[in-house]
């Protein structure tokens, strides 16, 4: 059983995020669990007085106020600032998570690439460093 399930969003990509929502949903309704959903953005500086975290935020809550709707779900939004710009953001989602409180993750991947034997993908490190429950979805 789950209290709090962690999903991971890419706003720019919400449209390859179909199944893991539909888990996530469905598994939160089952359970009488909460949906946090969270996108990852960088803390740098841009150049107009609203930061990429305020953009963000705007657009993930309108986002997963459809979602709670869709699924007949309580679902809260979160934005994770990532302070270095590093290819991976897995523990920044796992840091996330854990500061949530959550107790399962439901990310989204997608079918392994060439690079992806090399490069660790972002699916891959939240499963293996994850203290909690992971369900990845391709």
């Amino acid at each position: 059983m789950c209290s709090r399930i962690f999903v991971p969003v890419d706003l720019e990509h919400a449209e390859k995020l179909t199944k893991a929502l539909n888990i996530s949903g469905q598994t939160a309704k089952k359970h009488g669990a909460e949906v946090v959903d969270v996108d990852v953005v960088d803390a740098v500086p841009t150049p107009s007085a609203r930061t990429e975290c305020q953009r963000v935020s705007n657009q993930l809550e309108a986002f997963v106020d459809a979602e709670a709707i869709e699924h007949g779900i309580k679902a809260n939004d979160q934005v994770a600032l990532r302070g270095d710009l590093h290819l991976n953001v897995g523990p920044d989602i796992i840091k996330a998570a854990t500061e949530a409180d959550c107790d399962l993750i439901v990310m989204a991947s997608r079918v392994p690439g060439f690079k992806d034997h090399n490069l660790s993908s972002n699916a891959g490190d939240v499963a293996s460093h994850a203290p909690m429950s992971v369900f990845v979805v391709r």
